[in-house]
């Protein structure tokens, strides 16, 4: 008698024809279709999926249609269990992901079928969760990479000219060997082009400027029910944003301020964001109010926005109470109020103010001014968290000891002029003289250094008008028979 076959399942995974996986551009081993490496060879321990997230293909984060390792069990590649305050985390329903299918045949043997995201332009659909990113800067860049794994759709936006330079981040490691990997960030589109509904949002702008009119653009596109992150550097800038933009209080989307102790640039050479410092991203909501509430809710009661940025470990996000997100945000602004300025007037590095005693001189007396304003404000009254910075003698050490950390560098403030940057002085010594002035405080080194500061810049914006553009290009052949047509010889 014949023995009898055991009847044998097949799943098929169906993908559209407009779309073709892509794989990860820094993997180690690459095969051909079809084929797999063996289970327990040195190709096979290269490539391991860790959740939905990410995928460690030699550091590089997940992709579109990544692949998952041979001998990954199927209820480990879905990732950990969803998070109460992660509600829109990956899943099979909302991220379009097709979750790795096994196909079984005789003698055990078993053929792993990679797990799939879907398409850009199937992310586009109204049932997708999506981030907005509104951006031209290095920082931008980074959250967008970091937020990638956390989010089903991260859309990165600009305002004035979409850039999709600077495709790779670089770090450094402990022994001061930089590493490279690519940034798993999409194309930039411009921002007043779409119509769509923008729910969660990370402004990041280094001034004020910039700030509102990256919101300015997006404005037809956020509502009460819009979540914004506002990053900038400087104070009072939310202010200056719901007064001039959304000046109606029930049509104002919800505030968070961000600052960030991480640090970036761009490398041309390389191509790439590099990270310079490692840090911590400090968010706190603020009410509409002249004066900021310094009573915040509990980190219980945030959105699930604040949330997911904390599910983002490269981020290091932190929520704290206004009073201690302002004691870690005052350090920055009272060195850019204070010695900045002073390098502008004396074009002169950091090192060149401790060799001066004029200059030294007038730094004490902006720092006196500006701690005479900050022992008067309410959102500081008497707490010990401020003592530091309301201590004169304290102050001086921390700010020269900052200076001596930076002695080789040049000021950020004379390249932002020389570079034709806008600057940020409104909202430095700017803030500290709006918030004197209500509290009847006299402030006229800060006043000085304020009209000399935009008095600089104006003069540099003239003299790089009056420059002549030239535009390299290619010669054409009609060009070149038109120019040996008419030359001389």
């Amino acid at each position: 008698m014949a023995p009898s076959r055991k009847p044998v399942n097949l799943v098929l995974l169906t993908i559209p024809n407009a779309w073709t996986p892509s794989y990860p551009a820094a993997a180690t081993a690459v095969f051909p279709p079809g084929a797999r490496p063996a289970r327990g060879s040195e190709s096979s321990k290269q490539i391991s999926c860790k959740g939905d997230s990410q995928c460690s293909v030699a550091g590089a984060a997940r992709c579109y249609g990544t692949v998952t390792s041979a001998g990954t069990d199927k209820q480990n590649s879905r990732g950990g269990p969803e998070l109460p305050y992660r509600p829109k985390q990956h899943s099979a329903t909302t991220s379009g992901i097709v979750e790795p299918t096994i196909l079984r045949k005789g003698h055990g043997q078993s053929i792993y079928v990679p797990s799939v995201r879907l398409s850009p332009e199937a992310s586009k659909s109204p049932s997708v969760h999506k981030i907005h990113i509104l951006g031209e800067d290095a920082r931008s860049k980074f959250i967008a990479h970091a937020l990638s794994g956390v989010y089903d759709s991260v859309e990165r936006l600009a305002w004035t000219r979409p850039s999709n330079k600077y495709r790779y981040l670089q770090r450094f490691d402990k022994t001061g060997t930089a590493t490279f990997e690519p940034l798993n960030v999409g194309r930039q589109v411009l921002a007043s082009k779409s119509d769509t509904h923008i729910e969660e949002l990370v402004v990041s702008s280094n001034t004020a400027e910039g700030a509102m009119a990256a919101l300015e653009a997006v404005k037809h596109r956020v509502d009460n029910n819009t979540t914004v992150c506002l990053m900038t550097d400087g104070l009072g800038v939310l202010e200056d944003v719901r007064q001039k933009i959304f000046s109606v209080p029930e049509k104002e989307p919800a505030f968070l301020l961000g600052n960030m102790s991480h640090k970036f640039a761009f490398n041309r050479n390389f191509d790439s964001v590099r990270q310079l410092r490692h840090g911590m991203w400090n968010i706190t909501s603020v009410q509409r109010s002249a004066v900021m509430s310094t009573e915040q809710p509990k980190v219980e009661t945030q959105t699930n926005f604040v949330r997911s940025l904390q599910a983002a470990t490269l981020l290091e996000t932190r929520y704290t109470p206004f009073d201690s997100w302002f004691r870690y945000k005052l350090p920055g602004v009272i060195f850019d109020s204070a010695v900045e300025p002073v390098c502008l007037l004396l074009e002169v590095p950091y090192s060149g103010l401790l060799q001066n005693p004029n200059a030294r001189k007038l730094i004490s007396s902006l720092l006196e001014e500006i701690v005479s304003v900050l022992r008067l404000m309410p959102e500081i009254g008497r707490a010990e968290t401020y003592h530091e910075l309301l201590d004169l003698d304290r102050a001086h050490k921390a700010l020269y000891g900052r200076i001596l950390r930076q002695r080789n560098r040049e000021s950020s403030l004379v390249q932002d002029v020389r570079r034709g940057h806008p600057v940020n002085v409104d909202y430095l010594n700017g803030y500290f003289l709006r918030r004197a002035y209500a509290l009847g405080v006299e402030v006229p080194t800060n006043k000085m250094m304020w009209d000399l500061v935009k008095a600089k810049n104006a003069i540099a914006t003239t003299l790089r008008d009056s420059y002549v553009r030239i535009e390299e290009t290619s010669v054409t052949p009609d060009m070149e028979d038109e120019y040996k047509n008419t030359s001389s010889y």
